[in-house]
């Protein structure tokens, strides 16, 4: 009896130390920023702002902080059975972009058990982007997506835990959709580091909100996460946190613009002809699939007169089943890819050169085409500030051997630009040690999520994250050096033209 109120006392001390070195912090309004001017040099005289951020600069954990770290990581570890079993599950149960139902019910179910208000679907989205969703997927309003709030709060500082749960699509192959991204993983890091973080907040009075967040179909486009964004799922959020599986190597990465899927130019080309017996009267009918023939061809005859930075991507969607019928209507859905975060002009330019491609393949046919350019993958941010702290972390709780000084190339948090520029956040990667390197979107790839080395991954991501989150919410200081480094890259992008000012969401 004695030792248990022993305990108590030790909670309330630490709470009302916690609660006071809060207010003291937030009392010093200067940033890490301010206070590091002349360690931070900037690149260029046109502001640009600092790409390579000195480690050292955030300043160590104190002894009450590391105490609370090392709880959540024991909650976590607790339940990493759970997170195993979830993973595992999805591996073995994949549903590909917009029929993650059985996945995200899964998820809800979770967090409800645990205090979050889950709601599904997301309203407010753009009636273009609803449109195409529709017709493609039957998924207007997004029902798989899900955002749950522990016990409905929005204090800040709000610290949103996002993830996915979309499989490949394989339909040709013999076991269909599968996980070779890994995205099986992603929903139980993030639900291991919010309910435990949630638990860990509420024993000890911490300030803040934990919100987790299903985002579907990041496979296909368009861009769900651009929508939501714009939709309002994010706002209010003050960071954001997600991960991606694991590799056999991590690496900080460079601050600034860029986008890990390369800018994205995606568009639908419909072509329409005139449907005829194919044997007994050809000569009545318009090919639509002769036109989508001439279209793919003659866009390869443009590869050669293109940048190396560019990569052309191209389906046949739609089309029809009978031989012995001229197709009336084709559908190719294409992609123009390129890899120079600077190049959105040249990107818009070639988008052009496709597009008339597409009308001449439609005219030499005698058919014609509808053009629909549906999906836009832009220039994110990569936060420094957030990727110092985060290697402050791998490196405490990651292997060495799996952790390369190298610097890699900005990327920003989210594969579709936009939400990156509104919200500060990163992926969080663990280092395992002794893992092969494997292709993306492979069936090996697949696999080694399920293996020992795949459920180690799961606890060290979440606890590299829990830790991150609990330093983001007990440091307002780290918080607000975060935030101006979003407003100086914003500025900056904008100067240069690497963003537009109607990306920053008002």
């Amino acid at each position: 009896m004695y030792k248990k109120w022993i305990n108590y006392f030790k909670i309330v001390v630490l709470s009302v130390f916690m609660v006071v070195f809060s207010c003291i912090s937030l009392a010093n309004d200067t940033s890490y920023i301010q206070e590091n001017k002349d360690k931070l040099i900037t690149l260029e005289e046109n502001g640009k702002p600092p790409t390579v951020i000195p480690e050292g600069l955030i300043p160590p954990e104190d002894a009450s902080l590391t105490a609370l770290r090392h709880k959540l990581d024991q909650m976590i570890k607790e339940y990493l059975p759970r997170m195993s079993e979830m993973s595992d599950w999805l591996y073995y149960n994949p549903e590909p972009g917009y029929y993650e139902f059985n996945a995200s019910k899964m998820y809800g179910a979770e967090l409800e058990k645990y205090g979050f208000e889950v709601t599904y679907g997301v309203e407010g989205l753009e009636e273009g982007y609803n449109s195409v969703i529709k017709e493609r997927f039957n998924a207007e309003g997004l029902p798989t997506a899900l955002v749950a709030k522990y016990k409905g709060k929005d204090e800040h500082p709000i610290i949103c835990f996002m993830f996915e749960a979309d499989a490949l699509r394989a339909p040709t192959r013999e076991k269909g959709a599968f996980h070779g991204c890994q995205h099986n993983m992603q929903g139980a890091v993030a639900l291991g580091a919010a309910i435990n973080l949630a638990r860990l907040m509420e024993e000890n009075n911490l300030p803040g909100s934990v919100w987790a967040v299903l985002t579907p179909a990041e496979e296909i486009p368009p861009p769900d996460k651009s929508a939501m964004t714009k939709a309002g799922v994010f706002d209010g959020v003050d960071v954001l946190l997600r991960s991606h599986g694991f590799g056999h190597q991590v690496k900080r990465s460079e601050a600034g613009f860029g986008n890990c899927c390369y800018l994205i130019d995606a568009a639908l080309y419909e072509f329409y002809g005139k449907s005829s017996h194919a044997a007994f009267s050809p000569w009545s009918g318009r090919d639509a699939l002769d036109a989508a023939r001439l279209f793919l061809t003659a866009v390869d005859m443009r590869r050669e007169h293109s940048k190396p930075e560019f990569r052309f991507m191209g389906a046949i969607t739609k089309t029809g089943t009978a031989a012995n019928v001229v197709d009336d209507f084709v559908q190719v859905d294409h992609w123009i890819r390129n890899s120079d975060p600077t190049a959105q002009k040249e990107i818009d330019e070639k988008a052009e050169e496709i597009d008339k491609i597409a009308q001449g393949a439609a005219a030499a046919a005698l058919c014609e085409v509808k053009i629909r350019h549906y999906a836009h993958y832009y220039n994110g941010i990569e936060y420094g500030w957030l990727n110092n702290l985060w290697w402050e972390y791998v490196n405490l709780y990651g292997d060495a051997e799996a952790i390369s000084d190298e610097l890699g190339r900005p990327s920003g948090w989210a594969e579709c630009g936009y939400p990156s520029v509104n919200i500060p956040g990163i992926t969080v990667y663990p280092a395992i040690a002794n893992v092969p390197e494997l292709a993306g979107h492979s069936d090996e790839n697949a696999d080694i999520t399920i293996t020992e080395a795949g459920h180690k991954a799961l606890l060290q991501t979440a606890q590299i994250s829990g830790a991150m989150a609990l330093r983001i919410i007990l440091d307002p200081k780290l918080l607000a050096t975060i935030k101006e480094e979003q407003k100086n890259w914003q500025e900056y992008g904008v100067k240069t033209g690497l963003i537009t000012e109607d990306m920053i969401r008002k």
